[in-house]
């Protein structure tokens, strides 16, 4: 059933939730989500609605027609003052009453008597036509004494009502985003944060962790995108390539006589970069015969799947049909539930994500895989050059879908997000890495099963390396390339460095 997120704006007053759901109901639609919550925005209330295309478009209608649906993105302003007023009943009130004749909300107030026969009011005013500032201030100057201050991120009671109004604008800044994408971005942003104040998270950092992940991968572009390149010739025939992106997951490429083949590929928003390295590091990078493929169907993996042109695209039926989700517009695995859901959609957005189409996809199992299973499970082969590779799908741990690429006579294991060298990672990358398991908890579907992945990777990658008297190369998702010593991740010792 198709759902959507409808963004009001509700007068504060009995009965205005009734009405919405009235007219929800009216139209056969099924609220499936609420969300208000007056210490972070005043009259903002997030509902989700479960009902046919033909219905919500009605919805949406009877919504705005009542003035209702919140369709552009507040320019409200917050000017923060200081009034000095004599400490006696009464004497707020004709600053109240010029308030009024303006039509300005107060956003903020605080003040405390100091013995001294006058309290200093800090007050946080909301005003939505800039022109009348000037008029406002002045004709509060006439009562009172009167400071204008810059708002305070570090008062304990912070405004409840710019939140969302300060992050939509940043984010719609920075990104360049529609309207219609930009009230998308600050629905989901407020579906994580109803899920994290149940866990006792305050809104100032649910907001600062989204801007710092928004942050992080805006300005890494272009002159900013700096990428490590590890070469490694791991057969006669195959040499590899590990690139490492500022933010996202690693790319690899295995160049032979005949072709090149891609494990993974990053960001979409790093495609103009990432084709600049490609094209640098293979010089006949066009007309060289493309594969990809995929250790999973999360975003920071497939982001340039949509932009390789006449690539076959590699992956088992579990990947292809989320895949196939994201592209119908339906929630894939990893939303199943709402903090996935939103910190999914927040990726996209942040990212440029498109997903691609299922025409390319070469299905890698046969049909047969169990929707469950406990263990690694040998599911295909593929070759390239002289290397033979097996295929083996996870148990879901991570994300249901996930599949492990080994090649056991040269000792090469791709494993995704699995098995990933974290202790490699530079200062920034550990910091970026450091969001996504605030945001949603935990990057793993299923702790316990990808700490059981972990395992038997771990003990698979021991047991080529002793059958081939050296250690297997781990390919993980993220960070240089590693090797298994003494059951821990270790960098690689020996990889080539490529300058760009």
């Amino acid at each position: 059933m198709p759902r959507k997120t409808y963004v009001t704006n509700m007068p504060d007053k009995t009965g205005a939730f009734m009405l919405a759901s009235k007219i929800i109901a009216n139209h056969n639609g099924n609220i499936v989500r609420v969300s208000y919550n007056k210490a972070v925005d005043l009259h903002t209330l997030f509902i989700d609605v479960e009902a046919q295309e033909g219905d919500l478009a009605k919805i949406a209608e009877e919504l705005a027609n009542i003035g209702y649906l919140n369709e552009k993105i507040s320019e409200t302003r917050v000017v923060v003052v200081n009034i000095k007023i004599p400490d006696k009943p009464g004497s707020a009130l004709p600053i109240l009453r010029i308030l009024d004749r303006y039509g300005i909300n107060i956003s903020y107030i605080n003040s405390s008597s100091n013995n001294t026969g006058f309290q200093n009011f800090k007050m946080g005013l909301l005003i939505e036509n800039p022109k009348v500032i000037k008029m406002l201030l002045e004709d509060i100057s006439e009562v009172y004494q009167i400071d204008i201050t810059d708002y305070d991120d570090s008062e304990n009671s912070l405004d409840n009502t710019i939140f969302y109004i300060r992050l939509a604008n940043e984010m719609q800044k920075l990104m360049h985003l529609s309207t219609e994408t930009t009230m998308e971005f600050i629905s989901e942003s407020n579906r994580i944060w109803q899920v994290l104040q149940e866990k006792g998270e305050n809104p100032k950092k649910v907001f600062d962790y989204i801007r710092r992940f928004a942050n992080f991968i805006s300005r890494h572009r272009g002159s900013n995108f700096n990428a490590d390149i590890e070469r490694i010739q791991i057969s006669p025939l195959v040499t590899l390539y590990n690139i490492q992106p500022p933010c996202g997951s690693n790319t690899y490429v295995m160049e032979t006589e005949d072709e090149l083949v891609l494990v993974d590929t990053g960001y979409t928003i790093y495609s103009g970069e990432m084709f600049e390295i490609f094209s640098s590091l293979f010089k006949d990078w066009e007309k060289r015969i493309k594969r990809v493929y995929i250790s999973h169907a999360d975003v920071d993996h497939c982001g340039m799947l949509s932009r390789l042109e006449n690539a076959g695209i590699c992956l088992n039926r579990k990947s292809a049909d989320n895949l196939r989700r994201q592209y119908e517009g339906v929630p894939d695995y990893r939303e199943h539930n709402d903090i996935g859901l939103g910190y999914s959609k927040l990726s996209r957005i942040i990212s440029g994500y498109i997903p691609p189409e299922t025409h390319n996809f070469k299905i890698l199992d046969d049909g047969d895989t169990p929707e469950e299973h406990e263990e690694l499970l040998h599911i295909g082969s593929f070759s390239v050059g002289d290397l033979e590779f097996e295929v083996y799908e996870g148990s879901g741990g991570h994300v249901y879908g996930e599949m492990v690429f080994v090649c056991r006579k040269f000792g090469v294991a791709f494993t995704g997000d699995i098995l990933v060298n974290i202790s490699g990672f530079s200062p920034e990358r550990a910091e970026f890495n450091s969001l996504a398991p605030y945001l949603m908890r935990s990057v793993n579907s299923d702790s316990v099963k990808a700490t059981q992945m972990r395992k038997q990777i771990t003990s698979l990658a021991e047991e080529i390396g002793e059958s081939i008297q050296k250690p297997c190369i781990i390919c993980g998702g993220h960070g240089p390339l590693s090797i298994i010593s003494n059951r821990k991740i270790v960098n690689m010792p020996g990889t080539e460095r490529v300058a760009i």
